[in-house]
């Protein structure tokens, strides 16, 4: 043990009297992952030093989690409350199975005093660690580890490496038995492929592990995709399970301690699922707007050119019509063409095919039931489920007030749902429910992206604020004044434009078209409206390229 201890750096310069005075007084302890060392407010009896194994420290409060480190072999904790004589003030939780030699709080008081260097350089070592917390952001949980059943692991193990700008490590646990692989040509993408002859026993793993972590960070465990102890405890150890290609085995899900996901082969897929283990996912919130929504579609179009990812959406009325339309699987020129064509359906002359109209009217002037009808063809008659990206569409709840978030069920329906404005469509009768706009609670719904677990949330919002709103300074030289719905929808765009300023959450780059001319209801200007969407994102790709850039921790190995 005294040459353990040697090894750390904390203890490297302390002679051999008092090294092995510490060691006669260290007992070691074994730790399961997920265990907790100790938790927050616990008295503070007694510090640890890592043998094997890895453990965060972090605060935790109920679902909300706060890290602030991730600490390996080497490493000590708890002894800030140790010194002090205070509870403790974070969690220490285990991540990956842990031996910890434990220093309790009598042993501790009796080296001090005979010992007394020992005291110099912990604070020595306490001063370091307090100006590296001073500088070190607070961290966020990662699926650093992880098992993968399928012949993709590689080409997973790529995608991370290229998402973080760090090198990653494949440990074959017998997954990759049958496949012949250019070892070469992965280490020149950064992933480093390690085979699994040293583990022969699963109660290895963990050792193996943690010091894998210590040296990639990044670690995918390629296992056979069948039942074997060996398997069994890398799942136990892993983060996550994932399964890239065929149904998974019935076993897996349930015998998953950590989560399972299962995604197709198809580069596509693989590299959302990269983004998503490294907690970069990205997504769009797409605002109300009604014509001005119209913008959403060249701010789509730029972001498809670029080749910018789109993991996931949240939307709300006219954002929530194209972006139902996106996701569904619509191209940019048909989402173009359907907005060509809403100035014919939304004239009461040219539209009486869209228009059922109710008369007299009562909660709205359209049943909307045509309108239903519609939005289910540009939708291909899809559900949540069928959707290419995850969608989300924001509703409001007439009677109660709250905010309403479809995520399951036919898509059209969401969509009619979230775009009924206040006396010209009646409300949707969902599920017990009257609803009405989206707008009138979330015009711009960022955070329930960043609830979702996005990382990089993007916006693109098309309601003005009022001081922009320009053509109602026009309207009012020229004496102008709205018709009924124009009146109806610029009252709802007042109300929006004051609640993005109270309820609009995190947005890393906001995409705000210069619409601000143009009218609620100015249908036929679609090509000018596209324009200023296509400008808008385009003024902010250097921006979404700089929050999608690799952040690498440390530099890569030569």
């Amino acid at each position: 043990m005294r040459h353990n201890l040697r090894n750390i750096p904390f203890f490297k310069d302390l002679d051999e009297t008092v090294l092995e005075a510490i060691s006669r007084r260290l007992q070691r302890e074994h730790y399961h992952k997920g265990a907790a060392v100790f938790v927050e407010d616990d008295p503070g009896d007694c510090m640890y030093i890592i043998e094997s194994g890895q453990v965060k420290i972090a605060v935790e409060r109920g679902s909300q989690e706060k890290i602030f480190s991730y600490l390996g072999p080497g490493n000590f904790f708890g002894e800030m409350a140790l010194l002090l004589g205070e509870r403790r003030s974070a969690t220490a939780r285990v991540v990956i199975d842990a031996d910890v030699l434990v220093l309790r709080k009598n042993d501790f008081d009796e080296l001090l005093e005979i010992h007394p260097q020992i005291a110099l350089m912990m604070s020595q070592e306490l001063g370091r660690r307090l100006t590296r917390s001073n500088q070190t952001p607070v961290l966020r949980e990662e699926f650093n580890i992880v098992s993968v059943m399928g012949t993709a692991t590689p080409m997973l193990a790529r995608h991370i490496a290229q998402v973080t700008g760090e090198e990653v490590c494949i440990l074959d646990l017998g997954g990759l038995a049958n496949i012949t692989l250019d070892e070469a040509s992965l280490r020149k993408a950064n992933v480093h492929l390690l085979h699994g002859d040293l583990v022969h026993e699963p109660e290895m793993l963990a050792a193996q592990l943690a010091q894998l972590v210590e040296k990639y960070y990044w670690v995918a465990l390629a296992v056979a995709p069948y039942e074997t102890p060996l398997t069994l405890k890398a799942m136990e150890l892993a983060d996550v399970t994932v399964q890239i290609g065929e149904k998974e085995p019935g076993w897996v899900k349930s015998l998953a301690p950590r989560g399972f996901w299962r995604v197709d082969p198809n580069d596509k897929a693989i590299q959302r699922l990269a983004r998503r283990i490294t907690q970069r996912l990205v997504g769009l919130a797409l605002s109300s707007g009604n014509a001005r929504g119209m913008a959403h579609i060249g701010v789509l179009q730029v972001l498809e050119e670029e080749g910018i990812p789109i993991d996931m959406m949240a939307a709300t009325s006219a954002g929530a019509i194209f972006g139902g339309m996106y996701a569904a699987g619509r191209t940019v020129a048909e989402m173009l063409d359907f907005a060509i064509n809403v100035q014919r359906k939304y004239n009461f002359l040219t539209g009486f095919q869209f228009w059922d109209f109710r008369i007299p009217p009562r909660a709205g002037l359209i049943k909307g039931n045509m309108v239903l009808g519609y939005l289910n063809k540009w939708v291909l008659n899809k559900t949540f489920d069928e959707l290419n990206v995850p969608l989300y569409i924001i509703a409001t709840d007439l009677i109660s007030g709250e905010e309403i978030v479809f995520e399951k069920g036919p898509v059209a329906e969401a969509m009619r749902a979230s775009m009924s404005v206040i006396g010209i469509l009646e409300p949707a009768q969902v599920a017990g429910r009257f609803l009405i706009d989206g707008g009138s609670v979330n015009p711009v719904p960022t955070q329930l992206l960043a609830d979702k677990g996005i990382s990089i949330i993007l916006a693109s919002n098309v309601i003005p604020s009022l001081e922009d709103r320009i053509h109602r300074r026009e309207l009012k030289r020229e004496g102008k004044l709205p018709n009924v719905v124009g009146i109806v929808t610029g009252a709802m765009e007042i109300m929006e434009s004051e609640i993005i300023k109270s309820r609009m959450g995190p947005v890393d780059v906001l995409i705000q078209p210069d619409i601000a001319r143009y009218g609620t209801m100015e249908y036929d200007k679609v090509n000018d409206l596209v324009q200023r969407g296509i400008e808008a994102a385009r003024a902010q790709i250097p921006a979404i390229r700089q929050r999608l850039a690799p952040n690498p921790r440390k530099p890569l190995q030569p």
